[in-house]
């Protein structure tokens, strides 16, 4: 399959017969709801072999929770390296809160799929909420710390989890050091175990940005920490792209220039994943 984006004029008519691909398979890859209506620079995926033989390998990563309908894991799991399932909290002494659902059965389907499982770590707490306090608890005691990656390692291995995600938000600014020996700690961990890690970041457009996404993260020392970075642009998508253009791959490519000057130059690695609006695993 490739990407064909939609152009003025275009219908799923003419995109069929110009390619000599299945009209029913067009709709049915890009779950497309009658009348078919397109908008300029939508991407479709369209059925049968790309042209271009020259491309690249990347990673492609969704997000899904426990509860996730099975029909729509079963039509994605084939297209993702990786599926980040949300997500793990934890309490200020390093004890892990999982998931109100059990997540046995996406870890499953994922392996089946060979699609990597990687556990999300959020800081949650019982509440289920976004909770800055408890970051301050584990990333300044190292007891908590510790405990927190041993009860990560004993679910990890039970359950059959190949990596960490860490997406932690709303930082304070005094904990930007310490959450960054926080990354640290836990790729010297887990890589001695086999599991790569990611932490996610909040996209910014300058390397002063102000406010709670941004100050408690030392983007340059966790860009060389971790193993892999995930820019969270697809936020981007939620406030800034009106409703009728939030299809449009070009205004959310644009957002992504935007922020290219200024997070490629702070983050020392190789290995990005770019959020694009409207997450495929929902």
């Amino acid at each position: 399959m490739w990407i064909y984006v939609v152009q003025s004029g275009d219908s799923v008519n003419t995109i069929a017969d110009r390619y000599g691909v299945s009209l029913d398979a067009l709709i049915y890859n890009n779950q497309l709801e009658y009348p078919y209506r397109l908008a300029v620079g939508q991407a479709l995926l369209m059925p049968g072999g790309n042209e271009n033989t020259n491309r690249r390998t990347i990673v492609s990563n969704g997000y899904a929770y426990p509860f996730i309908s099975p029909w729509v894991l079963e039509q994605t799991l084939p297209y993702l390296t990786e599926i980040a399932i949300f997500s793990y909290g934890f309490t200020g002494q390093g004890e892990l809160v999982p998931p109100v659902m059990d997540d046995t059965w996406v870890i499953r389907a994922a392996v089946e799929f060979e699609t990597l499982p990687i556990l999300t770590l959020t800081p949650f707490g019982p509440d289920g909420q976004f909770n800055n306090n408890l970051i301050t608890a584990v990333v300044n005691n190292p007891s908590a710390e510790q405990q927190l990656f041993q009860n990560l390692r004993i679910v990890m291995q039970e359950k059959g989890y190949q990596g960490l995600d860490i997406d932690f938000e709303y930082i304070l600014a005094e904990d930007r050091d310490a959450f960054t020996r926080f990354v640290q700690n836990a790729v010297k961990f887990f890589n001695a175990l086999g599991y790569q890690v990611s932490v996610a970041l909040a996209p910014k457009t300058s390397s002063d940005q102000v406010g709670l996404l941004y100050e408690g993260k030392d983007y340059p020392a966790l860009g060389a920490a971790a193993n892999r970075v995930l820019l969270m642009t697809y936020e981007w998508g939620y406030t800034y792209i009106c409703q009728e253009h939030r299809s449009s791959i070009f205004a959310q490519l644009y957002l992504l220039n935007c922020i290219c000057s200024t997070v490629f130059v702070q983050l020392y690695l190789f290995s990005y994943i770019f959020g694009i609006f409207g997450y495929i695993v929902s």
